[in-house]
């Protein structure tokens, strides 16, 4: 038998080079199609932020159902790049605003868990 004129089958072939997407890469790649748009509105150029946004849209149809990035479509639509600028950064600042932050533990007393100090009193509890 010739192999030569053997095929390969991959059996992970739903991504890129036989790789399988995980739904990790998949907001990944998500975030960094957002970004991009942000960062065309932010520059000003309104035919790179509708690619941007066309290339989101056809990255994940949903995007369009965030009544934010509708009205990012409709503002560059109607090639107000100013207006979608101003939106972008309110978007940004809710995204900020929206992030929990990290509260550092609260240092605990060193104390024997069998042992109850009331002020004058030690009282063993492990009996």
């Amino acid at each position: 038998m010739d192999t030569a004129n053997m095929m390969r089958v991959n059996a992970r072939s739903n991504g890129y080079s036989g790789n399988s997407s995980t739904p990790h890469d998949k907001q990944q790649q998500h975030r960094q199609k957002v970004q991009a748009l942000f960062e065309a509105i932010g520059s000003g150029n309104l035919d790179a932020s509708r690619h941007a946004l066309r290339a989101l849209v056809n990255f994940d149809s949903a995007t369009l159902n965030d009544p934010q990035f509708l009205r990012i479509s409709k503002f560059l639509d109607a090639s107000s790049i100013y207006l979608a600028q101003q939106l972008v950064k309110e978007i940004k600042a809710s995204w900020i605003n929206a992030q929990p932050l990290r509260s550092t533990p609260k240092p605990q007393k060193a104390q024997s868990p069998a042992l109850r100090l009331d002020g004058l009193h030690v009282v063993d509890l492990r009996a």
